[in-house]
């Protein structure tokens, strides 16, 4: 399986970068390591500034939504999953998924990328961060039997079958995601632009040693860029 960025991206998001981490993963309903990373997320947001009044001011939260722009969708109705998260954990509503969600979550909000994760053996073909195509319909997780017509504006994240992740990296799709029977992930770091605080690889180097901490066992890992748009996986 490949990882590719199309081309096209690039035209108008020259920065744009996939850092991804293939790792086998043991997933269950809670861990007390990563509880301990969620009591104490709120903490660590506002030793580096990162507070519910400041944090649309920082860039690398800020530059979503003129992505999102771009996209064609409003940013104050559909956001990142970094901003979607970070609103979430300062009103005090602590998401519990799972062990290994959780834990990327968690890295996710430190370092100011956004992060997501698909179950490999539910994944058919390449995976490929592409423009929508008229006609493609979108099942996001948790939502029931909802269905989101694609428009050509947005990116989006597609293997062979199906939208995996809807507007790069807002919502995903039901049908490749995590659960107790999940063997090996592939997890993914977003980069649109240059960031300020921490870039994509030291966002893949935290994200391997956390969930080391949680039983899982990196396999590989990479980046994928404008230099290097395309990576074998496995």
């Amino acid at each position: 399986m490949k990882l590719e960025i199309e081309k096209r991206i690039f035209e108008v998001f020259p920065d744009a970068k996939i850092g991804w981490l293939l790792a086998e993963v043991k997933v269950e309903p809670s861990n007390e390591y990563v509880e301990n990373m969620k009591k104490g997320l709120i903490e660590r947001l506002k030793d580096i500034g990162i507070s519910q009044d400041t944090m649309m001011l920082h860039p690398d939260v800020a530059g979503w939504r003129e992505v999102y722009s771009k996209m064609g969708v409003k940013p104050s109705k559909y956001r990142s999953s970094l901003e979607a998260l970070l609103r979430r954990t300062f009103k005090g509503d602590i998401w519990s998924v799972s062990n290994v969600v959780d834990c990327y979550d968690c890295v996710s909000a430190v370092n100011l990328l956004p992060m997501g994760a698909h179950d490999t053996a539910k994944l058919k073909g390449d995976l490929v961060l592409r423009y929508g195509r008229e006609g493609e319909k979108f099942y996001p997780l948790g939502a029931g039997d909802s269905v989101i017509d694609v428009s050509p504006k947005n990116i989006l994240y597609a293997d062979d079958e199906k939208v995996c992740c809807w507007l790069w990296n807002h919502r995903d799709t039901r049908d490749a995601s995590l659960s107790e029977s999940t063997k090996k992930a592939l997890f993914l770091v977003d980069q649109a632009f240059d960031t300020e605080w921490k870039t994509v690889q030291e966002g893949l180097k935290l994200l391997s040693s956390e969930l080391e901490k949680i039983g899982c066992k990196t396999i590989n890992s990479g980046i994928v860029n404008a230099g290097s748009p395309s990576s074998e996986i496995f």
